[in-house]
């Protein structure tokens, strides 16, 4: 852990497997608006309202027509995110071991703050991260670096001494947009520079890498 002062994780894919239920969600829109979305793994990691606006678009919604449709995609989310099993195997051990390390911990998703708090209920551990960063808090949502640059200045970090963890196309961008340094986990996803230490199969993996010595 020495290399970095501070590290940001997104959350849906990474913390939480929450993609059955955005994709159910998605799904029960799309079919409600009689259009063909795309594959989830497409939006994977994207604000709704710029999802919904851009595959919407033909119908011609009235901003207050668009976002109604944005809410009716988060409430079916959320009730799918309330009762069925998201929290992956290794988060507890993990972020307990994180929370006893000096790395400073932040959240940066692009997932609504009530989703957010619905996850943490039942997630636990919203304590140890100093900050948290979600869709309302950017004009532009991922793949953007907006967020990422936001939550660095907040934390008055380096790029240089910041890793960001992610598992989506979207969010590997973002990451690498804001000139931090870049790793996924559980996806395989990859991106081409300097700054990606490399794609991981779960965050155990990821953190004995990171406290490995260093040749």
């Amino acid at each position: 852990m020495r290399d970095f002062d501070l590290l940001i994780f997104d959350m849906d894919g990474v913390l939480v497997d929450t993609t059955p239920c955005h994709r159910r969600a998605y799904d029960a829109l799309w079919s409600r608006l009689g259009i063909a979305g795309p594959p989830y793994e497409q939006i994977a990691g994207r604000k709704t309202d710029e999802v919904v606006a851009e595959f919407a678009t033909g119908l011609q919604p009235a901003p207050a027509q668009l976002r109604e449709w944005v809410l009716f995609k988060q409430a079916r989310a959320r009730e799918y995110l309330a009762t069925e099993e998201i929290i992956f195997s290794d988060i507890a051990d993990c972020l307990t071991a994180l929370a006893g390390s000096q790395i400073r911990l932040a959240l940066a998703t692009g997932a609504s703050r009530e989703t957010v708090g619905l996850i943490f209920s039942r997630l636990g551990f919203a304590d140890i991260f100093s900050i948290i960063m979600t869709g309302e808090d950017v004009i532009r949502g991922k793949p953007a670096p907006e967020i990422y640059l936001k939550a660095i200045w907040r934390a008055a970090a380096s790029p240089q001494r910041t890793l960001v963890v992610e598992d989506s196309d979207a969010g590997l961008a973002a990451a690498m947009a804001s000139g931090a340094y870049v790793a996924s986990v559980r996806t395989g996803a990859r991106v081409e520079g300097a700054n990606f230490i490399g794609a991981f199969p779960d965050l155990r993996e990821l953190l004995s890498y990171l406290e490995a010595p260093r040749a």
